[in-house]
């Protein structure tokens, strides 16, 4: 079984990686609304792919593990997307795994293209183009069992719940902006895992406090009309597959 968030496409590609490799089912997790058991075949190794989320797992991830059930898990393998730095991310899946009964992961760091250019450049396109190889032959290794898993040590550790705090702190919605180049197509309300964008007048409007802060909304924006405050201004805007189908020219 593959479960799977993505925001803008890198965890979604892992995981159809992960899907024609090993097949059962391919779930993304925010087709589900509710608390949902879930049956695997006895010794059944569930796969888990999500995008690191200052050193742990988004608000939705975190909800939908904490809520649901998992019955005749065998192994549990977790790959964490990410611009660069893993952090503690590991101790965070690992303490959200532990806490439910089940065995402990084995986590996987796979840097690819960052999309939080709220705090950081998206990279040229050529240089997207070399990361995402890497990634693909990081990804390989995983899959053929040749790659080492990967282990935060226990003094970065100490700075999980620090980090953790800072993402709650960083989920505040008011400073999107959405500028007069908005073609009221509603694609930012209709994709939003945290639910929290309507059409109001024809613009998306956030009518919750807090999101998840993946910026799908952000990235998948046909006009780029979406900011946040003026940290995303002028910066590029980043989806899985328009950066591998666009030639370099």
């Amino acid at each position: 079984m593959v479960l799977y968030y993505s925001s803008t496409g890198n965890s979604k590609h892992v995981a159809l990686k992960l899907h024609e490799a090993f097949d059962g089912d391919f779930i993304d997790i925010c087709d589900f609304e509710e608390p949902t058991s879930f049956d695997l075949e006895d010794g059944e190794t569930l796969f888990l792919v999500t995008f690191n989320c200052f050193w742990g797992v988004s608000n939705r991830m975190e909800s939908f593990l904490r809520k649901s059930e998992f019955r005749n898990v065998g192994k549990i393998v977790v790959i964490m997307t990410c611009g660069g730095y893993l952090g503690g991310g590991d101790a965070s899946v690992e303490k959200l795994f532990l806490e439910k009964g089940l065995p402990k992961p084995t986590v996987y760091s796979l840097v690819m293209v960052t999309n939080y250019s709220i705090l950081h450049d998206v990279p040229p396109l050529d240089a997207q183009k070399r990361k995402l190889m890497h990634a693909e032959n990081t990804l390989r290794n995983i899959i053929q069992g040749t790659q080492k898993p990967y282990h935060s040590n226990w003094l970065i550790r100490q700075f999980v719940p620090i980090a953790r705090a800072q993402y709650e702190k960083s989920r505040i919605t008011s400073p999107f902006t959405v500028d007069s180049s908005c073609i009221h197509c509603g694609l930012c309300a209709k994709n939003c895992p945290s639910h929290a964008i309507e059409m109001k007048d024809g613009k998306p409007f956030w009518k919750l406090p807090k999101c998840d802060i993946c910026l799908r909304c952000l990235h998948h924006c046909p006009v780029e009309a979406i900011n946040y405050g003026d940290s995303t201004r002028d910066r590029l805007r980043y989806t899985y597959d328009s950066s591998v189908e666009t030639p370099i020219t």
